[in-house]
């Protein structure tokens, strides 16, 4: 006899209870999904501090920012190399630095070649429509419709005639 009683108190499998259990679970799978798929991303972050989406090649996979201290870390795949303006680019895997609103100072991960030389650009900032990259010694401005679009890696924002080269120099 108890072990009837035992039966009867587990979890009951009724068809009212599934059809309870069941719409409840799709509403919390959905709930999860939307907010993994609500999380702003690193170029997201750009844009909240009066940054162009630009300012980051394509093919970030993910970043950490602590919004009290303006700290970050965006994360590369492999390290990423492309032309802008006659100067050579390089982004390491990991990006770090400090941000807040129209300045990220204390930059670590990108670096720029100035004739033979590879400098670490360490401040970027905004002023109006121009945007200044340090590299401490020296500086140089640019207009911020330059970086609405990420580059990519490997040819910058200038892919479709790096293309058009490849497949006209291979021809022959």
């Amino acid at each position: 006899m108890r072990s009837d009683l035992f039966r009867r108190t587990t979890c009951p499998s009724s068809p009212a209870t599934r059809f309870v259990l069941f719409p409840s679970l799709l509403l919390l799978l959905h709930l999860l999904s939307s907010t993994a798929a609500d999380a702003p991303t690193a170029y997201d972050e750009l844009l909240e501090y009066d940054f162009p989406v630009g300012l980051l090649p394509k093919g970030v996979t993910g970043y950490e920012l602590d919004k009290s201290t303006g700290e970050f870390k965006a994360y590369l795949k492999e390290t990423c190399s492309f032309k802008i303006e006659g100067y050579n680019i390089k982004y390491k895997t990991t990006i770090s630095g400090v941000i807040e609103k129209g300045r990220l100072k204390n930059l670590k991960g990108i670096n720029v070649k100035i004739l033979v030389v590879w400098l670490n650009i360490v401040e970027v900032s905004r002023h109006g429509d121009q945007i200044d990259f340090s590299v401490g010694i020296m500086a140089a401005g640019f207009g911020v419709s330059n970086f609405l679009e990420s580059p990519q890696c490997g040819c910058g924002f200038d892919c479709n005639n790096m293309f058009l080269e490849k497949v006209l120099t291979s021809s022959y």
